[in-house]
């Protein structure tokens, strides 16, 4: 009979719970804030994409593909949106994946189609990438308490030793959650009569979750090319409805925005709808949330 120490024994169930967890992998920061607290106390979710990587271009390196296999569960916001893990995702077995773009009750945004009249070279070649609905969709926070309850019963499943723990996280990121809702509402309320514009659709999510005055999303998608066509009907619409703002994202070049407010008494801002330089882990989707109101309200001002 083999004796073992107290110490010996404790450590051998600790590291047998560490090996229980699961093991977590999610593509972009936002969406490894919320899994981050749901997973507390449990498990430390690993994030595919870092700093600076493209979810629509990135190619995962060799270590990247490595985490992907060894994980329990994948989360992805949509192969549309990861366009260049299209095959990494198809290979997945679909029991250890979760698209959060197919969740039951997640709010989709279709996008607006050309207008049959412009036929223009620029709307032929982008065709074949454009996006048929807009997956920004956790600047929506309703959403991600959608996908935070369905999220809990996937990881229930996967590991119901951690019920009760799951179910604590769940109900004090709701609250957290339901707090950021409040206090993005208090910041904007006094700039909502106000009218602002974005460069494309990427921000519909936010400004219809937050009842904004919006007058044009001068692109329909964020990689369609700019026309001069576009940015002579953009500057006359947001002359007409006294735009006050234009949102970017950080992607769009400063000369472009400049070509767009010249000679308009308008604010610009350049937006990280991603988070890139704000630390990953739980509180990252709030700072993030709160900054990109905190720029709006800058602009509006």
């Amino acid at each position: 009979m083999i004796f073992r120490s107290p110490l010996t024994i404790i450590t051998l169930l600790l590291s047998a719970n560490i090996f229980a967890a699961p093991n977590i992998v999610v593509s972009i920061k936002p969406i490894h804030s919320i899994v981050s607290s749901l997973t507390q106390g449990i498990t430390e979710p690993k994030l595919l994409l870092k700093t600076n990587q493209s979810a629509h271009h990135t190619h995962l390196k060799p270590s990247q593909l490595s985490l992907l296999s060894h994980a329990d569960l994948a989360i992805f916001i949509h192969p549309t949106f990861e366009g260049r893990l299209k095959k990494v995702l198809a290979n997945l077995d679909a029991n250890k994946k979760l698209i959060i773009g197919i969740v039951k009750n997640i709010h989709l945004i279709h996008n607006e189609e050309h207008e049959k009249g412009e036929k223009h070279e620029e709307h032929k070649e982008h065709n074949e990438h454009q996006e048929k609905v807009n997956y920004h969709l956790w600047l929506d926070v309703n959403n991600m308490q959608i996908f935070a309850k369905t999220l809990i019963e996937r990881l229930i499943k996967i590991d119901p030793d951690n019920q009760s723990n799951y179910t604590t996280n769940l109900e004090k990121l709701n609250r957290n959650l339901d707090k950021l809702k409040q206090d993005i509402n208090q910041k904007l309320s006094v700039y909502k009569p106000k009218v602002l514009s974005s460069y494309s659709n990427t921000f519909d999510y936010f400004t219809n979750a937050n009842q904004l005055k919006k007058s044009i999303n001068i692109t329909s998608y964020h990689d369609e090319r700019l026309s001069i066509f576009k940015i002579l009907e953009a500057k006359k619409i947001m002359k007409n409805t006294q735009t006050k703002c234009l949102l970017t994202t950080i992607e769009v070049p400063k000369k472009r925005i400049n070509s767009l407010t010249e000679g308009l008494n308008i604010n610009s801002a350049s937006i990280d709808i991603i988070g890139f330089n704000i630390q990953q882990g739980s509180g990252h989707y709030f700072k993030l949330m709160h900054n990109i109101t905190n720029k709006i309200v800058q602009c509006l001002r």
